[in-house]
């Protein structure tokens, strides 16, 4: 019983140990607001950084996990790898929590693009994807993230045709899990590829498109957000009254990580249709919040209105001479770029595809030693199931031969006896010799004693059937009322009244084959003469029981098939 209970306690530990790990519940608060408040997260966190000491490492692991994330939330650049190295080797070198593995990888992603390393970013997120498809899942919102950020990689790299490739992708994961704000983004990231492939038809579609969601949705950011993408069509396009429409839309937008594309979009189109002022005033504010690309176009902007503005004509030509060349340049460090970014890309490319093949080889491997496995326990199988035929047939034959045995005895005592009868016979017709006489005194001596054994048995047989015990049994086994049974003692006593009635049953019964308790209790009432249905009743035992204990042993007896019949006749004859 205790090792039962032992066994029990260790069988729930295990499986406590094989569920989810459990984190801190305050860690779990800072996860939750990290997507809809980083800036709380993060304000969490600094409380929760003394205790980080006392902590479990997973506990630790997680805590340094979350900052990374709540600072990439917050829009917080990363400017140091010290945070995320850590987690490489804790979360994807070790693959110490599955469940964590694709967020670690999509924010290491996230850290080395904001370094410039845009190579071993998408490495990490190509990682983020195999864990996710790893774990299972079909379409998470992590995975259209992945893809978002993969395609703007790609997009930087002048690789639109992967771009549009990672964003199509991404829209298909959104399109599943039903988010409709997503939707928006990769909808509005596939119109600008398709605006930098050259394909004008394609590109208005999905910028109207992602604007209809957005007023659904009552987002009025998102939508303008989509107006100033709008807007910049638009005024490429000379549709300027359609521009002007968007952009005053697009202007409500206050949101900082907005701004730079808005104000250059704003500054392009007032350029455009000659308010120089108005361009002008977008672009000084460019130089003062815009990314490092609006920065450029709004120097070269501003720059060229200055000279403009001087009149000379030589300092104008040597200005758009140096626009020329610096164009040029701009044009060959692009192509070079380019050619470096797809050198990165097919080493990428056949990175993973040495992964993938090293992984179907890992499982080739895998399937080869269970398929070993499974033929090898197959092949003993077999070898077990043919030494065990083997050895039943053995043990068949040699039931066989122990029946012939035993009928031959009683058929050689037989022919015996009833040879020397007939001898018997002819020597008292004829006046025997002196030989003659001595051998039929010997005959008359062996029939004899044959007579009087019989005659022992016979006297031994009726005392058995005249024996009080044998009569209580047959009062039990007609007795209406009550449960017929037989005690230990009664079974020992009529042992003892069956051996002198027939010397030689156990001998020859145990010598066929070996009975349990029951089968022999069936063979004795049997040899003494009770009927199957009343054998059943004094062994409290279904009728169909015993024709099968009878069926049973007569193949245990034989090494062949019989009916229970053939058992009672070969009891009655030993």
């Amino acid at each position: 019983m205790n090792l039962c209970r032992i066994l029990l306690y260790g069988l729930l530990l295990l499986l406590c140990a094989c569920g989810p790990r459990r984190y801190p519940s305050s860690l779990v608060a800072a996860d939750s607001l990290a997507s809809v408040c980083p800036d709380s997260a993060l304000a969490l966190l600094a409380a929760l950084e003394p205790d980080t000491a006392r902590m479990p490492l997973a506990h630790r692991m997680y805590y340094r996990l979350l900052c990374v994330k709540a600072a990439d939330k917050a829009y917080l650049p990363h400017t140091s790898d010290s945070l995320i190295r850590p987690l490489i080797h804790y979360y994807i070198e070790e693959e110490s929590d599955l469940r964590l593995l694709p967020e670690a990888c999509y924010y290491a992603g996230r850290v080395y693009r904001d370094l410039g390393n845009d190579l071993q970013a998408l490495d990490y997120f190509e990682e983020a994807l195999h864990a996710i498809r790893q774990n299972g899942d079909r379409a998470s919102v992590l995975q259209s993230k992945v893809y978002s950020q993969m395609g703007t990689l790609y997009a930087y790299r002048d690789m639109f045709g992967q771009a549009l490739q990672m964003y199509k992708e991404g829209l298909r994961i959104d399109r599943m899990l039903s988010d409709s704000v997503s939707l928006v983004f990769a909808l509005r990231d596939i119109a600008y590829i398709h605006l930098e492939l050259n394909h004008p038809d394609s590109v208005l579609p999905y910028f109207k498109h992602a604007k209809r969601i957005a007023d659904l949705l009552g987002r009025r950011d998102l939508s303008d957000m989509v107006q100033s993408q709008l807007a910049a069509v638009y005024t490429e396009r000379g549709q300027y009254d359609s521009a002007r429409v968007a952009l005053k839309d697009a202007l409500r937008n206050n949101e900082r990580p907005n701004l730079s594309s808005i104000y250059f979009i704003a500054g392009n189109f007032y350029q455009a249709i000659g308010k120089q002022d108005s361009a002008n005033y977008y672009y000084r504010q460019l130089l003062r919040m815009g990314t490092v690309y609006a920065q450029e176009r709004a120097y070269r902007s501003l720059t060229a209105q200055r000279v403009s503005e001087s009149g000379d004509s030589s300092f104008i030509a040597l200005y758009d001479g140096l626009l020329q060349t610096l164009d040029s340049l701009r044009a060959l460090d692009r192509k070079a770029n380019l050619l470096r970014a797809y050198a990165d890309y097919n080493y990428l490319q056949s990175e993973q595809e040495n992964y993938r093949l090293k992984a179907r080889n890992g499982r080739n491997r895998f399937m080869l030693v269970v398929s070993a496995a499974v033929i090898l326990a197959l092949f003993s199988l077999l070898m077990a199931l043919t030494q065990r035929n083997r050895r039943i047939r053995q043990e068949a034959e040699e039931q066989r031969r122990k029946f012939r045995q035993v009928e031959e005895e009683q058929r050689k005592k037989r022919e015996t006896l009833e040879n020397y009868r007939r001898q018997k016979e002819e020597l008292e017709k004829i006046s025997p010799t002196d030989s003659q006489i001595r051998k039929l005194e010997l005959i008359n001596h062996v029939l004899e004693q044959d007579r009087l054994e019989t005659e022992e048995e016979r006297e031994a047989q009726d005392a058995l059937f005249r024996s009080p015990l044998y009569r209580e049994l047959e009062r039990r086994v007609r007795s209406a009322r009550g449960t017929a049974f037989v005690t230990d003692d009664e079974w020992d006593t009529l042992r003892r009244l069956l051996i002198p009635a027939y010397p030689k049953f156990f001998e020859r019964l145990n010598a066929l084959c070996t009975l349990n308790e029951n089968e022999l209790h069936v063979s004795i009432l049997l040899k003494v003469g009770f009927r199957p249905a009343d054998i059943a009743r004094l062994l409290n035992l279904q009728p169909t029981s015993v024709s099968s204990i009878r069926a049973r042993l007569y193949k245990k007896a034989t090494g062949g098939k019989g009916t229970a019949d053939l058992w009672d006749k070969m009891i009655h004859s030993l």
